[in-house]
Formats: structure tokens, C-alpha cells, sequence
């Protein structure tokens, strides 16, 4: 292959990819991070390639690839990947290798302090007063923050990118201490930094002219702030930037030369690039981007459901494809069949590529096929159908029934509608608008809200917007693509708490945890979203009940070994909608066999198991928060003898002791309801 694998990072690594590319030689750019990628333009015969390397990684790439030739254009301060490069170059030693050597003139930095390395500049900034203003990029702020009293007085300038900012607020920085900008960075540019920060000493790295260090050395002076370098590493030797591209060139023309001759003897042809580009149809062909229809126009061949085909009128084939398992083998055939060298197939997708779509999956596919495929947006219906009611959507929930386990959707519909004003679905079609309708309808029996529900079918092809309330939802038969707006009049704001009154549950004669203990319980609990909790002593279920209503995200195993009991659990998880309850039958440890691990743990009762029911949880190797209920003498102290012999550190016991009022004629007395321990602990690494 003619390819050329460039480790990039610099303006020499940019360019040089850059020029290639005019002179027609493909490259490999290899970057650190996805910000690299944003400071080179789209062009086909650049793939550029985001994510840090090891040497092991490197030999494989070098393998796959076969390049003309590596260059290393990385920062001179790159020490480790200059390293690693060395290290992976050494099992092909036919390839040739150009490190393109940054020009090291000298500048001028008269009265400015240099340093060996981060370290030692850090030391000496102990000595100094005021604020530092940082030019060095995010590697070295760890070094910096390693004193508190020097971290305080920083204000960093990295790169704007979310692995530089997540670099500073790791090491504790706050907002106000972090500048994130893409240089270059004038004379002036850096003098107004400098001084609207009240820079007392400026840090920068001995980067040469392209790296901006005369204006920065410059721009310090004058703000009467003191300099401090840290000076660049003593490099390997390099090649200037102009012959190592001069050369390349050469290179690929001898061995282009080279091949066309043996393709004459051998009737072989040249190697074939396969560009893919991944684009949001929209709600159909009105609604295409520029960007997307120009793809379509160059495209030889196009990916889609049958519905978005039908619109297409170019000659090119097309395939009613949009699984990759299908798409990718089309692909590898097509590479083999076209005669062309450069092809270009387009998969559509609708709505946009990066909205509930499978744009996703087929992208990670395709990259793990070694394509560097190319995504382009699309309008989604959520925006379409705001627009046209003249509705924002910023403000709103967004949920999908689309594909979506029915038990899934119904707990965040419930959740979002009568906890915000606006709900959006996208929607399967008119069974789970029929669904919604039943859903919404039993909620304004409960007083839970008053809904109006706008439905937009097949948009911007024979589109249809229409107003309803749940009975009209129920009673909808024609069939489409509905996106929905549910608006909630009498929206009630979610109290993210439990709290709920014991004559709400239905009751029966089975035992259940009070309302104050409960709450109380639940609070050392300390539930958060997407938990996996288990109730174990279910009994009502009030405890499960409690903890599946802060958040629909949280799933709650109810363990109880009394049938009545379990079917108590499943009337109140249904009278309360509740979706993410699953009642086990059975004893634990025993019914805990086939659950997934829990995040948090209530034991309301253990049926005299408590050190198995510690064990299993245990066995499970992970941090479990578990709050366990005592009323009796004997299991408090069962379970004091479990915190000591496990050795738990942070166990909380506490003894409350509630008294209710109750109406005694004209009188209200207190009368007192059995004492309960509340036991709280970590179990687990």
C-alpha cells in the first residue's frame, strides 16, 4: 500500500499530511486525541486515526499497513511516544524513517530562569508570589498541583478538548483557573492575557518560533511578569521538515513506478479506497441536508431502508440494507467487483445519525473493519415536530418506545410526565400510541395531571399533525412514524424523596416497615440512579415500592418467601405503575443466586440467615451499601456479631423510637410504636 504512517501532534505533523495529500500520496495520521483531528481538513486521502499507541500496537499497525515510510512529527516533548516509536520500528527495518527535527533556534530569553524539567520548575515556583500563569499544555499540570498552595495560584491555558479539561479539574482546578484555547496566540493576545490575570510569572516550554515562544517571552516582559522555561529535551537527531517531505514524495513515485510495472506484468490492479459515509435522511428527501445530498449525487452506491430508497433517482446501485452484518460483507464484495480506485458508498439512516439511531453500531462495526468512516447529521423528528407547533425542545424529556422493552418505557414515561411539563416519544407506531393513551388516561384518574398530546405521523412526507387527549390516543388505528409531545397542565413537581403514608399501601394482614422507619432506612440507604437494589423481607413491598419511585432508572429485586406476600408486592408495584419491581420468590440466599450483583441491600428480614445472606453479598466482590432493620434483641445482636467478625469499619447503629398521635376524644395522645434498631454499613472491596 502507498501509504505513509505520520505520528502527528505538531504543525510539521499537520502540514505534512497536508502536502501529501496534494501531491496525491495517502497517510495514516496518527493523533492522541480528537482534538488532533479537528485541526485537519476533511480529505479523503488523509485517515486520520485518534487514540495513543503502544509499541506492541505500533508493530501490529506497522504490519497491517505496510507504509512507504513513518515519520515521527510528535512534540519534542514527547519523550514516552518518541520512545514507544523507536521501540516498534526496530522489527521493520526496511521501511523508511524520518523524524522531522522542529527548528531549535535560539531566541532571545534574557533574564528568564531555566529549568530541566516540570519538577523543578514546580519547586522553584514555592519561592515565588502571586499568580503563575501556565503555557506548558495539560501533561504537565499534575506536576504543578502537587502542592495546594501552588495549585491556588495557577491559571492554566491547555487546548480546548475534553481530556485537557478533565487533566485540570482532576488535579483541582477550578473554572476560573482554566483558559481553553487553540493557538496560535499573539504578542498581543498573550499581553492581554497576562495582564488581565495579573500574571506575576509566566511558564512556557522552550518551543521555538512555530510553537509561539518569542511572543510569549516577549508579551511576559511587558506585562513586568518573571519568565521561567523549561527547556527542551535533548532530541535524537532529525531531518528538516521540507527534505523529509521532498524525500517522501521521491519515495512514493519510485515505488508507484515500481508498481505499475509489475501491475502491467501481472494484470493486477492498483489498491482501491472504499470511502462510507454515514447519513441522517431526515424525515425523508425534503428535509436533506446540502452535505447529505451532495453524498448522495457522488455516491456509487447506497445503503437504507426500502422506504428511503424509493426517493433516490440516481443511477447508482442501491442495497435496502441498514444491519452492519449485512452492510459490511456488501462492502468487501463491492471492493473486490468496482474497477474504480476511488468509491464511495452511502448508508442512510433516518432522522439524524447521532439521535436514537443505528448510525452508532454500524459506525463502530465499520471502524473495527479497519473503514474510516464519515458521519453527516440529519434533521430528527423531535426538532421537526417542534417546529412545527412552534414548541422548543431544549426544555423537554425525550424518551424512545422505539425497540424498547415495553416494562422499560413505561416506568420513564410515568416518571417524566407527571414530572415535567413536556414530554417527547418517539414512538414503534400506533399500538404504543394506543398504549401511551391507557398509560395517561388512568394517570388523570389519579389526579396525576391533565395531558394533551400532539402527534406528528410520517413528517415531511404526506405528514399528518394532530391534537388529542389519552381517549384519542386509545382510539388512534392509522398506522405511520409518530413522534409525540405529551404537555402536562397540571404538572406536579417530583419529590425525590420517599415518603409515602402506610394507608396508601394495600395492606392485608402482612407485616411492613412504618413510614418514619422507612424513610429513615431508605435516607442511610443512599440510593442513586440506575441502582440494582435489593428488598430482602419484602413483606408489602413498601420499602421496594419506595426506592423504584425515585427514579425509574433503579431496579429493585423484592425477595420474599411467603406467596400471599408476593402477590401483595405485585399489587402495590402495580397500583403505583411501577415497572422496575421483579418480586423473587423464595428464601435468600438462596433466591439471590440467579440476580445480578446489587449496588444496595435492605434486609427487613433475614428468616435467621443473616451471616449466609453476609456471605453470598460478600461473594459478589464489590462495594454494597447494606441497611438491615432489627426489632428484636436477638437480631441486633446477631448482627453486632457480624459487623465485629467481618471487621466493617464504618457501621452506623442507631435506636429510634416513634410515637404517633392518635385522637382520643377532644385529645390527641401519643402512643408509642416498638422500637427498631437501624443497622448501616459497607459490605465489600
Amino acid at each position: 500500500m502507498n501509504k505513509v504512517i505520520i505520528f502527528g501532534g505538531t504543525t510539521e505533523g499537520k502540514e505534512l499530511a497536508i502536502e501529501l495529500a496534494k501531491a496525491k500520496i495517502p497517510s495514516l495520521y496518527l493523533v492522541a486525541t480528537d482534538y488532533g483531528k479537528k485541526v485537519i481538513d476533511d480529505d479523503p486521502l488523509v485517515d486520520v486515526h485518534i487514540g495513543r499507541l503502544g509499541s506492541s500496537q505500533m508493530k501490529e499497525l506497522f504490519e497491517k499497513v505496510k507504509p512507504i515510510a513513518i515519520v515521527d512529527s510528535t512534540h519534542p516533548y514527547a519523550e514516552l511516544v518518541k520512545k514507544e516509536i523507536d521501540d516498534a520500528r526496530k522489527d521493520f527495518p526496511d521501511i523508511r524513517f524520518f523524524r522531522v527535527h522542529r527548528e531549535g533556534e535560539k531566541i532571545d530569553a534574557c533574564g528568564a530562569k531555566l529549568f530541566e524539567n516540570a519538577g523543578d520548575c514546580a519547586k522553584a515556583l514555592l519561592e515565588t508570589k502571586g499568580t503563575i500563569f501556565l503555557t506548558t499544555g495539560s501533561k504537565d499540570i499534575p506536576e504543578f498541583c502537587r502542592e495546594k498552595s501552588l495549585c491556588s495560584r495557577l491559571v492554566a491555558r491547555v487546548i480546548p478538548n475534553g481530556e485537557s479539561l478533565k487533566i485540570c479539574y482532576d488535579n483541582g482546578l477550578l473554572g476560573k483557573q482554566i483558559i481553553a484555547m487553540q493557538g496560535p496566540f499573539s504578542y498581543d493576545m498573550n499581553l492581554t492575557f497576562f495582564k488581565n490575570y495579573d500574571a506575576k510569572v509566566v511558564v512556557l516550554k522552550e518551543s521555538g518560533k512555530v510553537g509561539g515562544e518569542l511572543e510569549r517571552i516577549q508579551a511576559a516582559k511587558d506585562a513586568g511578569a518573571q519568565i521561567f522555561i523549561i527547556k527542551r529535551p535533548i532530541e535524537a537527531a532529525g531531518e528538516d521538515y521540507e527534505r523529509v517531505k521532498n524525500e517522501i514524495i521521491s519515495i512514493s513515485k519510485r515505488e508507484k513506478t515500481a508498481s505499475d510495472m509489475q501491475n502491467e506484468k501481472t494484470g493486477t490492479e492498483h489498491t482501491k479506497s472504499l470511502q462510507v459515509i454515514l447519513a441522517g435522511f431526515g424525515m425523508g428527501k425534503g428535509s436533506l441536508t446540502l452535505e447529505v445530498k451532495r453524498a448522495i449525487d457522488e455516491a456509487d452506491y447506497i445503503f437504507g431502508a426500502e422506504r428511503m430508497l424509493k426517493g433516490i433517482t440516481s443511477e447508482c446501485r442501491k442495497y435496502p440494507y441498514y444491519l452492519a452484518s449485512d452492510i459490511i460483507p456488501a462492502l468487501e464484495k463491492i471492493k473486490e467487483e468496482n474497477a474504480k480506485e476511488t468509491i464511495k458508498a452511502v448508508v442512510l439512516f433516518s432522522g439524524d445519525t447521532g439521535f436514537y439511531s443505528g448510525a452508532g453500531k454500524l459506525n463502530a462495526a465499520l471502524i473495527a473493519k479497519g473503514y474510516s468512516p464519515k458521519v453527516l447529521p440529519g434533521i430528527s423528528s423531535v426538532s421537526a415536530l417542534c417546529a412545527r407547533i412552534g414548541e422548543n425542545w431544549q426544555d423537554k424529556a425525550i424518551i424512545s418506545t422505539h425497540g424498547v422493552d415495553e416494562k422499560k418505557w413505561i416506568g420513564e414515561l410515568i416518571a417524566s410526565v407527571t414530572g415535567s411539563a413536556g414530554t417527547i416519544a418517539i414512538t414503534s407506531g400506533v399500538k404504543d400510541i394506543n398504549r401511551i393513551g391507557k398509560l395517561l388516561e388512568k394517570l388523570e384518574n389519579d389526579k396525576k395531571g391533565k395531558f394533551t398530546v400532539y402527534a406528528g405521523c410520517n413528517l415531511y412526507s404526506e405528514e399528518k399533525i394532530c391534537v388529542l387527549d389519552p381517549a384519542g390516543c386509545m382510539e388512534l388505528n392509522e398506522e405511520g412514524l409518530y413522534t409525540l409531545i405529551i404537555k402536562n397542565e397540571q404538572k406536579a413537581e417530583k419529590e425525590l424523596l420517599p415518603g409515602l403514608k402506610d394507608d396508601e399501601f394495600i395492606r392485608d394482614k402482612v407485616p411492613m416497615t412504618k413510614e418514619e422507619i422507612r424513610t429513615l432506612s431508605i435516607c442511610k440507604l443512599k440510593v442513586c440512579d440506575r441502582d440494582v437494589i435489593y428488598d430482602i423481607g419484602g413483606g408489602t413491598g413498601s420499602v421496594s415500592v419506595e426506592c423504584a419511585r425515585l427514579s425509574p432508572g433503579i431496579k429493585v429485586y423484592s425477595v420474599e418467601k411467603r406467596k400471599e406476600a408476593c402477590d401483595l408486592i405485585r399489587k402495590n408495584a402495580e397500583k403505583f405503575m411501577l415497572s422496575n419491581i421483579e418480586v423473587v420468590e423464595g428464601t435468600a440466599p438462596e433466591a439471590l443466586n440467579d440476580l445480578p450483583a446489587p449496588d444496595k441491600v435492605f434486609i427487613g428480614g433475614s428468616s435467621g440467615n443473616l451471616r449466609e445472606i453476609f456471605e453470598k453479598l460478600r461473594s459478589f466482590e464489590k462495594k454494597i451499601r447494606v441497611v438491615a432493620n432489627a426489632v428484636t434483641i436477638e437480631t441486633i445482636a446477631a448482627l453486632n456479631e457480624l459487623i465485629k467478625d467481618y471487621d466493617i469499619k464504618d457501621a452506623d447503629i442507631a435506636l429510634v423510637q416513634v410515637s404517633k398521635a392518635k385522637s382520643l376524644g377532644q385529645y390527641s395522645l401519643m402512643e408509642a410504636e416498638n422500637p427498631v434498631y437501624i443497622v448501616s454499613f459497607t459490605i465489600g472491596y
